[in-house]
């Protein structure tokens, strides 16, 4: 089979099906998923996920790899990498007593994100994907 044309994992204009391997990266000196290619169809995806699972399963059989590697496909839709900064940038100020209410929002939060909290007056706030939770009775 030849390689097939990939995209730019980082070209945020777009939607892309990413590939990534779980494994130790040793600049890291931890376990992640190291990005492997990105395509912009999935049939494209799936071809490539499908020879790249059968290499590194041939690999760990052989014992040339880690039996807890394994890769997997994820889709980043058009603003991925704007929405995650956007998160943390969220998550640091608030790490650092900062409102988050308080840094402007330059677009939506990731899907997975959301920030709660109650004023000094009990009144519930939050923006993100969800409602605050009650506050727990004292």
């Amino acid at each position: 089979m030849g390689r097939l044309p990939e995209v730019d994992p980082g070209d945020d204009s777009i939607r892309r099906w990413v590939l990534q391997h779980y494994r130790f990266d040793a600049d890291r000196r931890q376990r992640r998923h190291v990005l492997v290619a990105a395509f912009d169809n999935e049939a494209e995806s799936d071809a490539a996920l499908a020879t790249y699972r059968r290499g590194i399963q041939a690999e760990i059989d052989a014992g040339a790899r880690d039996d807890d590697e394994r890769v997997s496909s994820v889709v980043w839709g058009p603003g991925h990498h704007e929405r995650q900064a956007l998160g943390r940038t969220l998550r640091n100020a608030a790490g650092h007593g900062v409102d988050p209410r308080a840094v402007p929002l330059d677009g939506p939060l990731p899907s997975n994100t959301v920030f709660f909290g109650w004023d000094s007056d009990g009144t519930a706030w939050s923006f993100g994907s969800a409602e605050p939770p009650e506050p727990s009775a004292r």
